[in-house]
């Protein structure tokens, strides 16, 4: 798969369960998840994916293995 045909993951915030920040949630298709801690609330987890998401993906080290 080259790099311009690399799978785009989904993104969502998610708070913590203490409730002290939130955490964006990346998964890929296969089912892989990747967290990405340090977000004070939703909004700035929310500007982290619409800043960085479209493509945070590109130099992620998980990739999607073609269905054989």
């Amino acid at each position: 798969m080259s790099d311009e045909q690399l799978e785009r993951p989904t993104y969502e915030p998610v708070q913590l369960k203490d409730g002290s920040g939130y955490f964006v949630r990346v998964t890929w298709s296969d089912g892989f998840e990747r967290q990405i801690n340090g977000f004070a609330d939703e909004a700035e987890a929310r500007q982290w994916i619409a800043d960085k998401g479209p493509h945070w993906h590109e130099w992620a080290p998980h990739r999607v293995q073609p269905k054989r």
